[in-house]
């Protein structure tokens, strides 16, 4: 053996040491598995931290790093795995019979921390009982490290080992991470074993975690998929100056359509995508109780889709609350003339002829209401 491990050894001479300091041992034994000396590693165990007792796989289970921080509560199995020692591994797992999901103080495994190298001891741990889909305290599962790290050879062990594809952290979920981060090639296996490219976690899809990275590669890829556009241009418009990024619409317009399986009319999708951007937006500023930001957000739609019955209506109920009864019927009679049978459009005509104190007009317009829809609450308390 060379001088430093001779040097490990020292603490296995009784000669030397007759009552070793616990602190000591723990770290000649994390060092030994750190490095994969198997033999000395078996010594300070055997020896001197069980001290005979023949309960080694009890000793070694209850040994843990105790230092506040990252590595606080690891065993010997997490430094081991984390190393890459697959021989201190073997006679963890297959001799001492050491529980293969061992968990940290955050309820993360060894296999968690294998999940860093390729291959090695996150397969040797795999192939001997450890839970694939184990979530550490925080929710993360080994599936999400991996992604994180964009580590494909890892997102493929796990998948092939029977990961779920899907799990949800904090994060979101595997896609979502790898997205985050910009790691095409884990999104593009993700994807492959059929990644919901279109899941909505804390009121994010991945498409939309993709644009906030501002990762061109990984947008156009989700595009392909058939990421859903107009939720993310949606989102833009709420979190972005402008109504609709230029980043956002440059990335998914830029050879999009030679990305997808169907060819489609690019500028009829940004028109779309506008639009939509648009009406998010005001509609936040209404619910907001932002009238005049509204109106104006719904007029700019309209130039885009002047069909749209629904954005008179909302435009009209602006106008109500910022008491200008005269546009307020002028958008109520448009709405109107495009849904004759739609009962708001009758109610929101009656609520523009109370404004301007036409009763009698007003309470025509409530009854057109109330024959289309008997039951609506609201038209009958404005008609009563």
């Amino acid at each position: 053996m060379s001088s430093s491990t001779d040097a490990m050894a020292s603490p296995c001479s009784h000669d030397q040491f007759d009552e070793p300091d616990r602190g000591t041992v723990l770290n000649y034994i994390f060092q030994a598995a750190s490095d994969d000396e198997l033999s000395i590693f078996k010594e300070l165990v055997t020896i001197i931290l069980d001290n005979g007792r023949g309960r080694p796989k009890e000793a070694i289970e209850e040994l843990r790093v105790e230092d506040v921080g990252q590595l606080e509560g690891f065993s010997a199995l997490h430094i081991a795995a984390s190393k890459g020692s697959l021989e201190v591994c073997r006679y963890l797992v297959e001799e001492l019979l050491v529980d293969v999901d061992l968990v940290d103080k955050e309820g993360r495994t060894p296999l968690l921390f294998a999940t860093y190298h390729n291959g090695g001891t996150a397969e040797y741990l795999l192939d001997h009982g450890a839970n694939q889909d184990k979530a550490d305290h925080d929710g993360s599962t080994l599936l999400h490290y991996a992604a994180e790290l964009g580590n494909c050879e890892m997102v493929e062990l796990l998948l092939a080992k029977g990961a779920y594809v899907e799990p949800v952290s904090a994060c979101g979920t595997p896609l979502h991470v790898a997205a985050g981060k910009g790691h095409y090639g884990a999104m593009k296996i993700l994807l492959d074993h059929n990644a919901d490219y279109n899941k909505m976690v804390n009121g994010v899809t991945p498409l939309i975690v993709a644009t906030d990275a501002k990762s061109m590669k990984c947008i156009k890829l989700l595009v392909k998929a058939g990421a859903n556009l107009k939720e993310a241009a949606a989102y833009t418009t709420l979190h972005a100056e402008k109504v609709v990024s230029d980043y956002f619409l440059n990335c998914i317009m830029e050879d999009v359509d030679a990305n997808r399986d169907v060819p489609f009319d690019g500028p009829m999708l940004k028109r779309e995508i506008v639009t939509s951007g648009l009406i998010s937006r005001g509609s936040n500023s209404l619910k907001n109780k932002d009238y005049v930001v509204a109106a104006k957000l719904y007029s700019k739609a309209m130039v885009l889709d002047p069909d749209d019955a629904v954005l008179f209506s909302d435009r009209s109920l602006c106008w109500l609350q910022l008491g200008d009864g005269k546009k307020a019927l002028l958008d109520a009679n448009r709405c109107r003339k495009m849904r004759p049978h739609w009962p708001k459009a009758c109610h929101r005509q009656g609520e523009a002829l109370m404004l301007l104190k036409d009763y009698e007009g007003a309470s025509e317009r409530f009854w057109d209401g109330l024959k289309l829809d008997p039951v609506d609450t609201d038209i009958e308390d404005a008609l009563r």
